[in-house]
């Protein structure tokens, strides 16, 4: 029997629940697309707003803390599924997201000053770059347990 979406159902689950609930790395991929979105959305929405009163690394490094608190919140629920250690989570999540926030703050002044794009533009390419390897870092570093 197929539910409206399509998903064929089995014994009352659909199959994109069972490959939601049995696949961690699909889960990494769909929060890490959202996540991705909601990131340069952030920066992209406060630099149109604050651009005139904000300079961009300054716009940067909030939406970066905005977008922070989204992805740790997604990945330790949804994603990795673990309970508990909040404060040491988050601390480690940080470290994680502290290397994109160092490739942002020499990459977007070297983006948009020297090879001339738009700060939009250059964000989306850094977000592009630094979303490499964060896989390995959230499962290895940010919600290992022993």
């Amino acid at each position: 029997m197929r539910t409206e979406l399509g998903f064929e159902q089995h014994g009352g689950k659909s199959r994109f629940l069972q490959l939601w609930r049995g696949h961690e790395k699909l889960r990494f991929l769909v929060i890490g697309v959202y996540n991705t979105v909601f990131g340069y959305l952030a920066f992209a929405g406060m630099y149109l707003l604050l651009r005139s009163r904000v300079h961009y690394l300054g716009i940067l490094v909030l939406a970066h803390i905005l977008a922070v608190i989204n992805a740790f919140l997604g990945h330790k629920i949804l994603t990795f599924r673990v309970q508990g250690h909040l404060i040491v989570d988050f601390l480690r999540f940080n470290l994680t997201y502290l290397g994109s926030l160092i490739v942002g703050l020499g990459g977007l002044p070297f983006l948009v000053e020297i090879m001339h794009l738009h700060p939009l533009t250059s964000q989306a390419i850094l977000i592009c770059i630094s979303t490499f390897g964060s896989y390995l870092m959230h499962k290895n570093i940010s919600f290992r347990r022993h």
